[in-house]
């Protein structure tokens, strides 16, 4: 079994994500080839490793818009043919659209992973990159989106039902083991953009060290907004409180949140935010970590329905009156992160991959 899995994500250069993880599972079962999009001026990245080939095609921001510049850089480099596509992302899938028209894959499954649109400002481009979402659905043989509410907006769009696969985590790695820590650890692990929300947390932290002084931040992760959130964190002469390490690798984020109290999901509250589904939510869940989130789309239905942490409206004065009533609760913290170990089990990568592969191989026949 021949499979290509195309992404728009630098996968060298990006955290930890839904690509990376679908990538590990399959490249231990198929002959895999993995497309993806470099932002950078390194040239083509074309290597093997085992079954599985990786080949990285460089674009400018305006290429993705076009999609027979990837498709003509890709071909002159490999001219095979492949049983099944996965393909990620509005600017991939139109790409993968022209492969299956030109007989390069037979079956073309696309991934749902985000409302792209709302990523951009102009409303030519949010414009032009939701018709290429609608476009990707409508001429995929199947498509697996990872959140309810995207699910009922394809549905209003294409009249598709896109199959249910959320976002997930290696659940074994996770497995809390508390390990001794001074004082009381929020943590953030993430994209450090202006929709990761982190500046509100960052805001509260003066006024919640004068309930709990020995309170303090850790954010990994690395992204556009981390200038500005340092510079925040500089004009609010917190820097002794908030610490930065920035990129962590995936199999060492469980060590960081072992010594954590409350995991921090308070994202900007944006169309964005009500169509994902954040994987640091499920993350902290399997570390046993009580979550404290937007109350907003998937996200704030994942913490109330799990009772595994508390859901703000992402204002100051709730966010600082909910952790103060969290901090104050050991027991409600300890049964929060109880509740969310529990429930993360379902979302293990392997289960979720395993599911949507069936539904492929299904298709394929």
């Amino acid at each position: 079994m021949e499979i290509l899995f195309m992404t728009f994500i630098d996968i060298l250069n990006s955290l930890p994500q839904r690509s990376h993880h679908i990538i590990d599972f399959l490249k231990e079962r198929y002959d895999l080839t993995v497309l993806f999009c470099r932002y950078n001026e390194s040239g083509v990245f074309n290597k093997k490793d085992g079954k599985t080939k990786y080949i990285g095609i460089p674009v400018k921001f305006y290429d993705l818009f076009n999609p027979m510049t990837l498709y003509n850089a890709y071909t002159e480099i490999n001219k095979e043919s492949y049983d099944i596509c996965i393909a990620q992302g509005p600017w991939m899938g139109i790409v993968a659209v022209e492969f299956k028209k030109s007989g390069k894959i037979n079956l073309l499954a696309y991934e749902d992973i985000d409302y792209f649109p709302d990523f951009f400002q102009y409303e030519e481009i949010y414009n032009s990159t939701r018709n290429m979402e609608k476009f990707c659905i409508e001429n995929a043989d199947v498509t697996f989106s990872v959140n309810r509410y995207l699910i009922k907006l394809r549905e209003e769009q294409t009249g598709i039902t896109p199959y249910y696969i959320p976002n997930g985590v290696k659940f074994n790695i996770f497995q809390k083991r508390e390990k001794e820590h001074e004082g009381l650890c929020l943590i953030f692990s993430g994209s450090l953009e202006h929709w990761s929300g982190l500046e509100l947390p960052i805001k509260v932290l003066p006024a919640l060290r004068r309930e709990f002084k020995e309170v303090y931040v850790r954010v990994l992760g690395k992204g556009h907004y981390e200038a500005a959130l340092k510079k925040l964190v500089a004009d609010l002469k917190i820097d002794d409180y908030i610490h930065f390490y920035g990129k962590v690798e995936y199999n060492d984020l469980p060590y960081y949140f072992s010594m954590a109290d409350i995991g921090l999901c308070t994202l900007f509250p944006t169309e964005l935010i009500n169509y994902s589904f954040p994987l640091k939510a499920v993350e902290y869940m399997a570390a046993g970590l009580p979550v404290v989130a937007t109350d907003m789309g998937e996200l704030g239905d994942l913490i109330k329905k799990n009772k595994c942490g508390i859901t703000i409206t992402y204002s100051y004065t709730d966010l600082l009156e909910k952790l103060i009533m969290l901090l104050n609760n050991p027991d409600k913290l300890r049964s929060m992160g109880s509740n969310g170990l529990k429930a993360a089990e379902m979302y293990d990568w392997k289960n979720l991959f395993e599911k949507e592969l069936n539904i492929i191989l299904q298709k394929l026949e």
